[in-house]
């Protein structure tokens, strides 16, 4: 699959990402949070931006198994480190407004000023992580390691 299509794939995956949760987080708070779209649209468009490169890292890998054999050491480790900062910033940010939504604030004030912010950090730390952990770290200089 040539770079083209796989951006063309990929941009219009971010967009459904975008479409279907932004639509179902909206609805799904109505009932419970007035303006519930201010939920709705930043949770759809983080769904929709973490779509979109997942996509076409998933999509070059895929590529390049199917011509080779064996995906290339360069896009594993960008898929792992990409896959490793999403589970980090899910996992953190939502451990943290959590935690600050069982105090006494409200659900929109913990995921904006709380989970965001630590999903962020935690994303990064996860990502940096991820990137550290590959094999290919460990091989001795000039080895080929697929």
């Amino acid at each position: 699959m040539n770079t083209l299509r796989k951006s063309v794939v990929s941009l219009l995956a971010g967009i459904l990402a975008f479409a279907i949760v932004g639509v179902g987080v909206t609805e799904a708070l109505a009932p419970h949070v007035w303006p519930s779209a201010m939920l709705g649209l930043p949770a759809g468009f983080v769904a929709g931006m973490v779509a979109l490169p997942l996509t076409y890292l998933g999509l070059t890998y895929r590529t390049e198994r199917r011509a080779t054999g064996h995906a290339s050491v360069r896009t594993r480790r960008r898929l792992r480190t990409f896959a490793g900062a999403t589970v980090g910033f899910v996992v953190g940010g939502g451990l943290a407004m959590g935690v600050v939504w069982t105090q006494a604030i409200g659900l929109a004030t913990a995921i904006v000023f709380v989970g965001f912010p630590v999903g962020l950090l935690s994303a990064v730390v996860a990502g940096y992580l991820a990137f550290r952990r590959s094999s290919v770290d460990r091989q001795p200089p000039g080895s080929t390691a697929h």
